[in-house]
Parts: structure tokens; sequence; C-alpha cells
């Protein structure tokens, strides 16, 4: 599920955490992606965490629940004191959530995912054809418009981010690009576009145009859509390990300070931190990365801060929270204690393979480079409720699965004797949302809009007002 980024990032760089002890205690390697898995955003605790201070040491335990959230979901969940709460409208699976089945109540923000590069600097509409995307796009805009939600569309995503290098290259390519991305939006009435490049200046998916300028060159292409539409809005989501340069390195704040200066909003894919391109199963979308190991200390308190000293205000940055599982199949029944200092965790275990997931999981075929891809493991998280896999009070599993509560990650898990399950319940959820707002950040965001139980979106926005 996750990009060539990734899987290089974890080979290449030492940790990414200023440190491994335990901090007390969002990841895509970022990543948008047009699958259900959210692959790359692709395509996730009990109390808000500080920094400063240490968190009590807890070892797994199955079957008990980290706690119900003492927020009020029946609350106006409208009222968030300025901060925003946004989500991905997955357009691939528009025929799996109507347009009359999104909440459009529950969101200050929808973004219409995703719209896909081209060679000739048109959008591509895949899977849909032109015909079904109008039709999706302008009821879309309609209804988000009827119920003061801002309508948004993205550009990229795991799947559609091929000729970005190219289309960025010049200043005649970024002007042909950069009008071409506006009149879109302008055609159906969006109020912004967000830029989901994965990635800038290194590869994605496998055949990606890629080249050493493409941070600067995507720098100025935001520039000049800023430049060309002013009243419109700009975001870009963006990896949980910060803006790197070819070598994968964390460029410094002076080389990404065009794009502090211009974008309204830089979305943190915080998730895709575990999955079949790491060597042991662990949390999707960790809050903390105590008992990671040393080579994939991704978190969402790493991500808030590599952001932070890359020189954007807290209030431009808000944070992924993904609304989908991913699974493993064990190597074994028996899950194996990892002990970090006073800290034990069940998270990280050996696995032999991905199994099929739920109803919108990828299907083995081809990818859009041709290359052979398997199942992808995932559920919508409100599946495993359905599916039986978790209780509805989120506590317990059932049909097999136990669940246990991570201290070490502040991120649940389920696990059966045959296989392991990361997710993020109401619980997570809200503690991510109270740690976002003691860092002052903007708001937060779901991907995607099918995944995450009503229950656990009403609770996140009772905690952005808090």
């Amino acid at each position: 599920m996750v990009s060539q980024f990734l899987r290089v990032l974890l080979i290449s760089l030492p940790a990414l955490a200023t440190s491994q002890a335990p901090p007390n205690g969002h990841v895509s390697v970022s990543f948008s992606s047009s699958s259900s898995s959210a692959e790359a955003h692709s395509n996730s605790a009990k109390v808000q965490f500080s920094t400063d201070l240490p968190i009590t040491n807890t070892t797994m335990i199955p079957d008990v629940g980290s706690g119900n959230s003492t927020h009020n979901a029946n609350s106006n969940p409208k009222k968030t004191g300025g901060r925003k709460l946004a989500g991905y409208y997955p357009v691939y699976n528009s025929e799996g959530q109507p347009l009359s089945e999104l909440r459009y109540d529950l969101y200050d923000e929808i973004i219409f995912f995703v719209a896909t590069t081209t060679e000739n600097f048109t959008l591509g509409t895949y899977p849909l054809n032109q015909n079904e995307w109008d039709s999706l796009a302008f009821d879309f805009v309609k209804s988000c418009k009827n119920h003061s939600v801002t309508p948004t569309y993205a550009v990229g995503g795991w799947g559609g981010s091929r000729y970005f290098s190219a289309l960025t290259a010049t200043s005649e390519n970024r002007t042909a690009f950069a009008d071409s991305t506006i009149s879109f939006a302008k055609k159906y009435g969006f109020e912004g576009i967000d830029f989901d490049w994965e990635y800038a200046s290194i590869q994605g998916i496998g055949c990606n145009t890629v080249n050493d300028a493409d941070v600067q060159n995507q720098q100025l292409l935001f520039k000049e859509v800023k430049s060309k539409w002013p009243e419109g809005k700009l975001s870009t989501a963006q990896s949980i390990a910060g803006i790197r340069d070819a070598n994968y390195g964390k460029l410094p704040a002076s080389d990404v300070s065009l794009m502090a200066q211009v974008v309204d909003e830089v979305r943190i894919m915080a998730y895709d931190v575990h999955g079949s391109f790491t060597k042991t199963t662990g949390p999707n979308a960790p809050i903390r990365a105590t008992c990671a190991d040393p080579e994939n200390q991704l978190s969402v308190e790493t991500a808030i801060e590599i952001y932070l000293k890359q020189g954007f205000k807290p209030e431009q940055l808000s944070l992924g929270i993904p609304g989908y599982a991913k699974s493993w199949t064990l190597a074994k029944p028996e899950l194996t204690p990892r002990i970090v200092g006073n800290y034990t965790s069940y998270y990280y275990q050996n696995y032999t393979g991905i199994p099929a997931g739920g109803r919108y999981d990828d299907q083995p075929g081809l990818d859009v480079c041709g290359q052979k891809t398997g199942y992808g493991g995932s559920w919508l998280v409100n599946e495993l409720v359905t599916a039986g896999f978790l209780n509805e009070d989120e506590n317990s599993g059932g049909k097999g699965y136990t669940r246990y509560y991570d201290e070490c990650s502040g991120e649940p898990f389920l696990a059966s004797e045959t296989t392991l399950i990361t997710y993020d319940d109401t619980a997570s959820t809200v503690a991510k949302v109270e740690y976002a707002n003691s860092k002052n950040l903007g708001g937060v965001f779901f991907f995607d809009t099918m995944g995450p139980r009503d229950k656990t979106v009403k609770a996140a926005r009772t905690a952005l007002s808090n």
C-alpha cells in the first residue's frame, strides 16, 4: 500500500524522530491514493498528549477499551472554535457513497478526490468518463454549497501524479498547467484546489516523471496559481515525513519558504506508516513512535514538528486521520511482545502476507504503471463493526478478534490467530484532534469520507471546539 518513497526512506534514512525515549504520549509517508486503501493519500489516545510529559507505562491489554470520549457527540457539530474539519470524497467509489449519503453537516470542507495529471495539461477523470464526472462534479458542488460546505477538488494522488514534474518544469508549462487547473475549478464551481503531488523530486508509484528541481517548481506553480486566482483556496497534501529533496533529506525552512508564503493549507497525510512495505506489522497512523523501529520513527508528533521547523504556521497545518484500516496475515498465532525500556507493545509482529480486505479493497491486477499488484488488506473502519470484528462500543473485539490498545503508539488494533488489523477508533481520533489543538493547528481532515463512523466524525468536531 505505500509508495517507493517510504520504502526507500526506511532504507536510506536514520530515525526521523528527535528521540526514541518514551515521548508522551499521520504518515502516509503522505499519500493520497486513488484506491480505497488510501495508499499514501495515498491512500490514526485517550488524553491530550504533550511532548513534555511522560506517558504511563501500559502493557497491551486484551478487550479493554482505551476509554470513551467525554465529548458529547450529539452537540452542535458545526461549532469548532474556528478550526476546520475536512474530508476527502472518493469519486472512484461514488456508487458506494452516493452524494445523497454524504454527511455535509459534519464537515466544513469536502475535497472531490481525485482528478489526475495528463501529458497535455488537461486533467483526467479516471475511472469516470467525462459525462459521469461532469454530472457528479456539478451535483457535488451544488450539494456542498446548499449545505454551507466549501467544495474543493484535488489533483494528483498516488496513481495520478505521473506528469506533475513535466507539467511544472518550465515557466511556460507552469503557466499552462495553472490555467488548466483554475479553469477546471471554475467550470464546476469549486472554491479551491488541493494539489496532491506524490511526490515532488521523489518517485512515487514507479513511473512518475521526476526531477531534482521538482520541489522548487512545485512552489513556483503554487505561486502562479495563487497570483492568478487569489480568491480560490490553495492547499497541498504532503507526506508525514515532511518536504524532502531528491536524496530524501529534510529541506530547511529557507528552501520551502515560498510554499509557506502562498499556500493556505498544508494537509499532513499522517498515515501509511506501516504496511506491506515494512518488515513487521505496526500502527498505520501512530500519535507517537515510542516502540517503533529506529528507521521508522514516523508519527503525528514527528510530522507536526517537522512542518513547524520547515517554517509553516500552525494555523496553516491540518492533520490527516485515516478512515481505513490495514491488515496482515500473521506468521504465528501468538503475539510476541516488544519491550522498549519500561514499555511493552504487541503491535510489531512478523507476517507472511496481505489478505483480502473489505468491499472496497484493492484487487489483484495491474497499476497505472503496468506493475502487478495484490490485495491491499484494507477495510473501512465502519466495516470492522458491521463485519463483527469490532463491537459497537469499540471497546472489544468479536468473531475471534481481540481488541488491544497500544500505549506506545496511541492506536488500537485487532488480532485473531491469523490476522492483525491496525485502525483508528473514536478515542484515538479524539486524542489526535486534542493533540492538534494543543499545537494550535488549523484543523483536521479524514481520508476519506466513506471510512469513519459518524460517531467518530461527530466526536472529532466536538473536540475541535475545545
